[in-house]
């Protein structure tokens, strides 16, 4: 907390993980980008889905993470974690 002018501010507490919403969600765009295999997988995923004018969300991305890494992450972040947001890392996997 801090004071300006005689008012009282606090600080935002930033909770976010290298600019994504946690560390889990960041790990799995990490290896989706690090991995060649499994960046041109979704990369070929997102433009079929361009191709067809259909919406690449949350659901198909984590089609294309569990079919690249099966349960889980060469870290261990397992891709059942309610804590993956994927609609997140799909808008990262569309943006590419």
């Amino acid at each position: 907390m801090s004071r300006q002018n005689g008012t009282e501010t606090v600080a935002k507490k930033d909770t976010t993980y290298n600019g994504w919403p946690n560390y889990q969600t960041w790990n799995v765009m990490l290896w989706m980008d690090s991995e060649e295999s499994a960046y041109r997988e979704y990369r070929a995923k997102v433009q079929r889905y361009a191709d067809r004018k259909r919406h690449f969300g949350g659901v198909a991305a984590k089609s294309v993470v569990m079919n690249c890494f099966g349960s889980e992450t060469p870290d261990g972040v397992k891709l059942t974690s309610s804590r993956i947001r994927w609609s997140k890392i799909a808008e990262a996997m569309r943006e590419n």
